[in-house]
């Protein structure tokens, strides 16, 4: 069954039930799924937010049996006076550390500052289908032909790591939104295809969101992969990657760095980036766990994005913003790092061979027995996405980067009419 014909069949018996489901919320919409979980999604902020809401499955098995099942669907419940009682809307679960379940479950909602809705997720553990929901972001384990590259990208921009732990950017042109890694990957970066552009060099330098470990002043980077082009072998220390999920609302990697071998001590790195449908910040979370550090070794672990020429800072609690040229061809770009003070505190900048690097640092030190885990925002901007002014637009998204969707009141229900699941819905 096409996704247009469950649509027009759900429509149908939500138009009839329309006056029932606005004064109750309990009629069952979709007679041939066995559950349903019932969330409360909540805006706590004071400003509208539109982004994903995520269920941490693990809470919701807690309640509701094999959540979610082989195939689900969230519905969310408007308001009084809304013309349809119900809207379906996109959906994705994410199986993060790759056992075979899924760790989170994902869907987009809009809320006004303050608001709270409930959403049903209806779910089925023998209905084995998949819905072709509109792809809105890719993620891939290559970039063209180089298959030591990752990358993610959504329609508004996109982003590569090729080691170091960091991000690189690959900007939209003015008008072209769209999936345009692959493309891009192809095009020599002299040759303009009027979709998406190579915007920044990295170098010797952090780039954007680079991690890196600090112990006397000795700055220690992770090592970069050896690209297919450079015909070489590659070490044997280089980063590893997985592409976690490829959409249609989220795409996520992650990056490995095990072992890590530095000044005789061992650490295992990791990073999880990710981005979502309409937005142009990734989420990064990251891990370093020490295998084997001597006693009296403490490290800093740190975050950085790279100074510019002709460069201007817009610093802020919670936030680094570098904006600058670094050629004439692609004009001005701005690179930001959104984070939480109670996890990073700002740090003088770090000098790399190429640059200076803007950078906070974990509160946290890595040391034997401690490791440190942390979470980030990166985002970079470019004139010529018809972004006037990118440092003024990378400060308006400080607050989008920091909101989120509370999740919670879950309730669990039974279909109350079995022998309608296996039939055809009416």
């Amino acid at each position: 069954m096409t996704i247009s014909r469950i649509a027009w069949l759900f429509l149908m018996g939500a138009s009839a039930l329309a006056a029932e489901t606005t004064a109750t919320g309990n009629e069952w919409l979709l007679p041939n799924f066995a559950y349903r979980l019932s969330v409360e999604v909540s805006n706590s902020g004071r400003m509208p937010v539109q982004a994903l809401a995520t269920v941490p499955v693990a809470k919701a098995r807690a309640v509701a049996p094999d959540f979610p099942g082989r195939i689900a669907f969230a519905v969310v419940l408007n308001g009084a006076g809304s013309a349809q009682p119900v809207t379906i809307v996109a959906s994705q679960a994410d199986d993060l550390d790759g056992d075979g379940i899924p760790d989170q479950f994902e869907f987009p909602v809009s809320l006004a500052a303050g608001e709270r809705r409930r959403v049903d997720i209806y779910y089925s553990t023998t209905l084995d289908d998949s819905i072709s929901w509109p792809k809105q972001v890719q993620a891939k384990h290559s970039y063209g032909y180089n298959r030591q590259v990752a990358a993610i990208e959504s329609e508004l921009i996109g982003y590569r790591t090729y080691g170091g732990f960091f991000l690189d950017v690959q900007a939209r042109e003015a008008g072209s939104r769209g999936l345009y890694n692959d493309f891009a990957a192809y095009v020599p970066p002299r040759l303009n295809f009027q979709k998406g552009r190579d915007v920044l060099h990295i170098g010797d330098t952090l780039g954007l969101g680079g991690i890196f470990l600090r112990r006397e002043n000795r700055l220690y980077q992770p090592p970069m992969n050896v690209p297919d082009y450079a015909h070489k072998p590659s070490p044997e220390m280089v980063p590893h990657y997985r592409v976690i999920a490829q959409g249609p609302l989220r795409a996520i990697i992650e990056t490995t760095l095990e072992p890590w071998t530095i000044d005789g001590d061992i650490v295992n790195l990791k990073a999880q980036y990710s981005i979502d449908a309409a937005k142009t910040f990734v989420r990064c979370r990251f891990e370093a766990i020490p295998i084997r550090v001597q006693p009296s070794h403490e490290y800093e672990v740190g975050i950085g994005i790279r100074d510019l020429p002709n460069e201007s800072l817009l610093p802020a609690p919670g936030r680094l913003i570098v904006t600058g040229q670094q050629n004439q061809r692609d004009g001005k770009i701005g690179l930001a790092l959104y984070f939480d003070e109670k996890q990073f505190w700002s740090s003088a900048p770090v000098r790399t061979s190429e640059s200076s690097n803007q950078a906070v640092v974990s509160k946290t030190q890595l040391k034997p027995g401690q490791a440190v885990s942390g979470e980030y925002t990166a985002t970079a901007a470019w004139t010529g996405s018809g972004i006037k002014d990118p440092g003024t637009a990378l400060a308006a998204l400080t607050t989008a980067a920091a909101q989120h969707i509370d999740v919670g009141d879950f309730v669990f229900a039974r279909n109350p009419h079995p022998e309608n699941i296996d039939a055809e819905s009416h």
